[in-house]
């Protein structure tokens, strides 16, 4: 959609990979020291709680248990029985070398050895007789999560003489989603005791790559996929508008390497419990009443159903808002009713001959040409009432882009594009980080100004990140954290724990990664999101010092020094595509961090009299001043732009320091 402004084996080996490197990440957080203490059980005494490390996505329920730890360290048992999620087993196997320890996995557990421990993981059924063993199955939280899809439980205790934990999926997806919270609850080689009972409140959750400009490359469409499972995420939607076979050559099959391509994608989406959704947006030239158009739209979907792809969506957005070829018009005739008409009775074709004719296919989506705004319109309600009603409604809320998004509005949504009685699945594609419309910035403000209670009247929600996929992961994990438990979602402490993980345990490289997304706070100028709001505070507190006469804090030089070592720093980040995708915007923060850092020498001679010395930091200012605005950062189809921080901060203050001490 456009935001823009008008005018086994190796196959086994690959998967295990993949969930390492999102292991990596969930690992830098632990270490990273970002803990604190859960709820505890309130009739425990104060001496015997346990502090537990922060979870994300928050949990439903999480308490801190008696007990001993479970340690991984040693020689640990992994107790899978036939049938239990490779992937899943894969993880608990890696997590527990990791952890210094030697795991050995077995499918029930028989006279352990002395000194050992043990992880049971499986489905609830399958572990059913652990958690009897530990008196949690009559937990009513323990029967909430194992009643939902996706839910599960992690328990703790002794029921073979040996440290134990359990971890209890309603289904596959919730024992790999156990897998990912067991991650953030090691430290320093053990577990301790914990009851977690979780599930998610969304049922979609997840990432499409649905901007303008520079695709994606293949391995960051894999890491993404990896971050997004490792954060519980379910969904990712493959959906470039400049990949021309998606769109312009929408017709055209893919070539074998081209397929070998989609199929890795496809393949480890699957290791990380993602669906891999196809979105084919036939819209600039389809003719809706044309046989052969069906015909050339079920092969396309075929070839990738072929490949294991069970999810769908047919984009309509981005194109004429008019009935176009002759055909079209003789059969549904003129005006965006009749435009809605069509574009059912094509939907409706596709879903009767391939999305209904296919075992295991989910239901069939799709983007309105008209896919904002709750109000009703004679296109809303032509599709409402043609429509088939088990098709699902993409939809961005109130605006294109939208800086808020409350469930009252995506309830009346569901009722425009449904029919009376029958309101329609809404899934939200949020324009939130996407940057196509404004590529000299980066958004790397917390997700705001969504209602916690959203989930009760949508599907589900996708992010549309950025052009830079590394520097849209704090908004991956933003949006994680909210679509599966809104009501406990905090922007502030989701983003800190974001970047924490991100940037791995360096407390040096901490700090930097923290400055650099402070200059990159501003969205839009929405309220929530002030622009660089620390710089300003020291900035703002160095002139109040300046101006009465009193000696600055430092705070501002020790930034600008920080500024100046982005470049160095940033790299040595756990996930270095974070740096690389930024590269001119680090470097122009650095260039800004020089000249601060002159200026401010600057100021201290001219203060003192030293002519010569402000002078010359004069100069320099004004050469940081011309290297931090020059066109460095390439785009597709805009060429060359200068990469913008904040909201002119930083030169504001550069220039308000020039005009201080005149050029002699």
């Amino acid at each position: 959609m456009n935001t823009a402004p008008v005018g086994s084996g190796a196959k086994r080996r690959r998967s295990v990979l993949l969930l390492v490197a999102a292991g990596v990440l969930a690992t830098a957080l632990i270490v990273a020291g970002w803990f604190a203490v859960s709820s505890d059980r309130p009739d425990e005494p104060e001496g015997n709680r346990t502090a537990l490390p922060k979870i994300f996505p928050v949990p439903q329920h999480v308490r801190a248990g008696t007990g001993d730890s479970v340690s991984f360290s040693g020689h640990v048992y992994v107790v899978a029985t036939a049938g239990t999620d490779q992937a899943s087993t894969a993880a608990v196997q890696d997590l527990v070398t990791g952890a210094g320890g030697t795991a050995e996995v077995v499918t029930a557990l028989a006279n352990p050895r002395e000194g050992s421990s043990a992880i049971h993981l499986g489905t609830d059924t399958a572990v059913s007789p652990v958690l009897k063993e530990l008196q949690v199955d009559g937990d009513s939280t323990v029967r909430d999560a194992l009643g939902h899809a996706e839910g599960y439980a992690i328990a703790t205790g002794r029921p073979d003489g040996i440290p134990t934990a359990v971890l209890a999926g309603r289904d596959n997806d919730g024992v790999f989603h156990a897998v990912q919270t067991l991650r953030q609850l090691i430290k320093d080689g053990s577990m301790a005791p914990v009851l977690v009972s979780d599930w998610p409140l969304m049922e979609t959750r997840g990432v499409i790559e649905g901007f303008y400009g520079t695709p994606w490359s293949h391995q960051a469409r894999l890491d993404v996929i990896g971050f997004a499972g490792s954060q519980k995420m379910n969904t990712y939607i493959y959906s470039p508008k400049d990949d021309p076979l998606l769109r312009d050559k929408w017709r055209e099959l893919y070539s074998n390497e081209e397929l070998n391509e989609l199929r890795e994608l496809i393949d480890t989406a699957a290791a990380n419990h993602i669906r891999f959704t196809y979105a084919l947006s036939p819209g600039i030239d389809v003719c809706y009443s044309r046989d052969a158009d069906l015909d050339d739209a079920v092969a396309k979907l075929e070839s990738l159903y072929s490949l294991g792809v069970r999810s769908f969506v047919i984009p309509l957005d981005d194109i004429a808002t008019k009935v176009q070829c002759a055909e079209d018009l003789r059969e549904f005739g003129s005006g965006q009713a009749n435009l809605a008409k069509a574009q059912a009775s094509f939907l409706n074709d596709v879903n009767e001959k391939f999305i209904a004719a296919k075992d295991g296919v989910l239901p069939l989506e799709t983007v309105p040409t008209f896919y904002n705004g709750s109000a009703g319109s004679p296109y809303k309600r032509e599709l409402g009432r043609a429509l088939n009603p088990g098709i699902v409604v993409q939809w961005t809320g109130e605006d294109v882009v939208s800086h808020r998004m409350t469930r009252e509005s995506a309830e009346t949504a569901g009722q425009t594009y449904g029919s009376p009685g029958d309101p329609r699945s809404i899934v939200i594609w949020d324009n939130y980080p996407v940057n196509d419309f404004s590529q000299d910035h980066l958004f790397l403000a917390p997700v705001i100004g969504r209602d916690a209670d959203l989930h009760r009247s949508i599907e589900g929600i996708v992010t549309n990140p950025m052009i830079q996929p590394y520097l849209s992961l704090p908004a991956v994990f933003n949006y994680a954290d909210l679509s599966w438990n809104g009501p406990a979602y905090d922007p502030t402490s989701s983003m800190n724990a974001a970047l924490s993980l991100l940037a791995g345990p360096d407390p040096e490289v901490q700090a930097a990664v923290r400055a650099f997304a402070d200059l990159n706070q501003d969205w839009q100028d929405d309220e929530l999101t002030p622009s660089a709001p620390e710089l300003q505070r020291d900035i703002d507190q160095f002139w109040s010092d300046y101006d009465a006469g009193r000696s600055p804090s430092g705070a501002l030089r020790d930034r600008a020094g920080l500024l100046q070592r982005l470049p160095q720093l940033l790299p040595r980040m756990a996930v270095p595509g974070f740096a690389q995708d930024g590269a001119t915007w680090v470097s122009a923060a650095a260039e800004y961090g020089r000249g601060v850092e002159e200026a401010l020498t600057m100021l201290e001679a001219a203060k003192r009299g030293d002519t010569q010395a402000s002078a010359a930091a004069r100069v320099n200012v004004q050469r940081a001043l011309k290297a931090a605005g020059a066109k460095t950062q390439p785009t597709l189809e805009l060429g060359v732009v200068t990469p913008v921080l904040g909201n002119g901060e930083l030169a504001a203050f550069l220039e308000r320091a020039l005009q201080q001490v005149p050029a002699g």
